[in-house]
């Protein structure tokens, strides 16, 4: 329990830190390279905290100098921090409109360039997904997770569309990204922060082929395999 008050503690010093510099320099810095750098040093320091090691395969999958659609699973809390920690592009994130309403943090993400999504709302969903395309076509990766939320026992969840439409609207290649052992970390229900190891593993670049039903069915269910067979045991 101590434990986990030293990490949520250390979380939110840096969340304030780091969200007042990344606000800051948003204003000032156009390429985004500063804020990218708060945003890892903002992910590095809570895994730190957490004493939570991070053990990262494929990075030769990246295709740099190109944007880039990334798809990972969504074990825990903590797969953020090992993605914008450990995956060595710039990117943004398709997030909940939740977020957004978090003190320094919310703004933070908005002028960090993230989308928001109101999963409660189709034709706003549609309009974020719209929205992300625009960007990867202007040239920034994104990432999304397929399953929507977060697992509730760390299994698969069935993934939804809204990847096959991001990856048709903009022509850019999907990469798929397993991450295993941080649900063991911080299951969804639950407060507790528990030290241990996530595991990254980035699988070779997808392509949409088609746009009829059977083609959007056919890519969504390969991209939940590649993901799924090349998540880690960590029992």
């Amino acid at each position: 329990m101590i434990r986990s008050l030293w990490v949520w503690s250390a979380g939110v010093f840096l969340t304030v830190v780091c969200g007042v510099l990344v606000i800051l320099f948003s204003f000032v810095d156009p390429t985004g390279r500063m804020i990218h750098l708060f945003a890892r040093i903002w992910a590095r320091g809570i895994l730190a905290a957490a004493g939570i090691k991070v053990d990262v395969q494929g990075l030769e999958n990246l295709t740099l100098g190109s944007p880039l659609i990334l798809a990972s699973n969504h074990q825990g809390f903590f797969d953020i921090f090992a993605l914008f920690a450990y995956v060595p592009i710039r990117f943004g994130w398709i997030t909940k409109k939740e977020l957004f309403r978090i003190p320094i943090f919310g703004y933070a993400m908005k002028r960090f360039g993230n989308i928001r999504i109101d999963r409660s709302n189709k034709e706003n969903a549609r309009e974020g997904l719209q929205a992300a395309a625009r960007k990867i076509r202007e040239g920034q990766s994104i990432i999304i997770f397929p399953e929507g939320t977060r697992s509730i026992d760390g299994r698969l969840l069935p993934f939804k569309k809204g990847c096959f439409h991001l990856a048709e609207a903009s022509r850019a290649p999907v990469v798929p990204i397993s991450i295993s052992g941080s649900f063991e970390i911080m299951s969804k229900r639950n407060f507790r922060v528990n030290p241990g190891t996530i595991h990254l593993v980035i699988g070779r670049p997808m392509r949409v082929q088609g746009t009829h039903e059977d083609s959007r069915n056919g890519f969504t269910e390969r991209l939940r395999q590649a993901i799924m067979e090349n998540q880690v045991p960590v029992w």
